[in-house]
């Protein structure tokens, strides 16, 4: 396979990571709150549940950007190279390029404090996606020993 069909692969499977990441997160969330006696109604529950649908749904170009950029700034490092601060200011750069896509769009319709908020939201929920991440990946281990061949299929 060549490096750059790899590195496509690499970078969504990236955006679907940081997408089921916050999508547990948001159902924790929910959860926690729909447990707590007199703290949210089952309407304002639901209407946190389909917020975290919607990040999920913005995470994957949020991680999708943070993987571009880690392939670029980390080309020949192991996991255990990278260090996780570095590597989640990256998913905080990928968070704040998500938030200047939005901002172009929605800055009008937006009050300060929502501006704000989402700025917050985004830029945070890169950079614990892609510590989370990294801590999952140098948990997995390398795929190969060292000297081994990858398994290739065979031709037809």
């Amino acid at each position: 396979m060549p490096r750059w069909l790899r590195l496509l692969r690499g970078m969504v499977g990236t955006g679907l990571t940081f997408s089921a990441v916050v999508a547990a997160v948001s159902a924790v969330v929910a959860g926690v709150a729909w447990l707590l006696p007199g703290a949210m109604t089952s309407a304002e529950v639901v209407e946190m549940i389909f917020m975290g649908v919607r990040a999920a749904v913005w995470a994957f170009p949020v991680g999708v950007v943070f993987s571009g950029g880690l392939a670029l700034s980390a080309k020949n490092r192991s996991f255990d190279e990278l260090s996780i601060p570095r590597v989640s200011a990256l998913g905080a750069l990928g968070g704040l390029a998500l938030f200047g896509v939005l901002a172009l769009n929605a800055w009008s319709a937006w009050s300060t404090a929502d501006a704000i908020g989402n700025l917050v939201i985004l830029v945070g929920m890169g950079a614990g996606a892609a510590g989370g991440t990294l801590a999952l990946a140098r948990k997995a281990g390398p795929a190969l020993e060292a000297g081994d061949e990858p398994a290739r299929l065979d031709e037809g």
